[in-house]
């Protein structure tokens, strides 16, 4: 039987992607939850069978964001509840905070694309994964770290649980408006804006492969099989 998969969002540009199309090709009925209107917008937690918490230009440590608490405690309870989650880079940091680990600014922003060296291809793929942050994780206690950069930790998975870095869901369409926001913001430099829409073929594709080995990996520890 096929999950619900809940998806965690958090600004118009923060789309499900190729991850919100794996989970609907593969029969499962997906919902879409702005986190960012704090709790009021936040599912119940009952209602939630497979959980995604995906990225935000917010960092997890800023105190000043109201919503992050809210969002916070409610990945906590899903934990709590046996709710599998998977985080994606904002994602992974709440949950590896959730889970005992620690949050901070890495040593170097990363924004490009990069390979990742993974001691568990089968688990996380080596890429080329598309990376945005400027925080990091630690591996929260009891977990496997599974894959790091020279710069940072990647991924790590924890019973049911698996935090990345980096973006599985990206497509040309999503980058693209990344790109032109931060360029609105003279936040991004030329060269950067070309590594970051080179990333993807005539059709507009990115590592979709990879990321279905990922999130096939992921339900299949959750119990499902995509």
């Amino acid at each position: 039987m096929s999950p619900r998969v809940t998806f965690l969002q958090h600004s118009e540009l923060d789309v499900p992607g190729v991850l919100g199309r794996l989970a609907r090709d593969a029969g499962c009925e997906t919902q879409v939850c702005r986190a960012d209107g704090g709790a009021p917008s936040l599912p119940a937690v009952g209602s939630i069978e497979v959980l995604v918490v995906l990225g935000s230009e917010a960092s997890v440590t800023d105190a000043s964001v109201p919503w992050i608490g809210p969002e916070r405690s409610l990945v906590a309870e899903a934990v709590a509840g046996g709710v599998p989650v998977l985080g994606v880079c904002f994602g992974g940091q709440l949950l590896a905070q959730v889970l005992g680990g620690e949050v901070a600014r890495a040593p170097e922003a990363e924004i490009g694309w990069r390979e990742v060296e993974s001691l568990d291809p089968s688990r996380i793929p080596r890429g080329p994964w598309l990376e945005w942050h400027e925080d990091t994780f630690t591996a929260p206690p009891g977990s496997e770290a599974l894959a790091r950069t020279g710069a940072c930790l990647q991924a790590f998975v924890s019973g049911v649980h698996t935090g990345v870095q980096f973006h599985p869901e990206v497509t040309r369409e999503i980058v693209g408006s990344w790109v032109d926001e931060a360029h609105a913001r003279g936040r991004l430099r030329p060269d950067q804006a070309r590594e970051l829409m080179d990333g993807f073929d005539d059709a507009g594709r990115g590592p979709e492969g990879a990321t279905a080995r990922l999130f096939d990996g992921f339900l299949e520890r959750a119990g499902y099989v995509r």
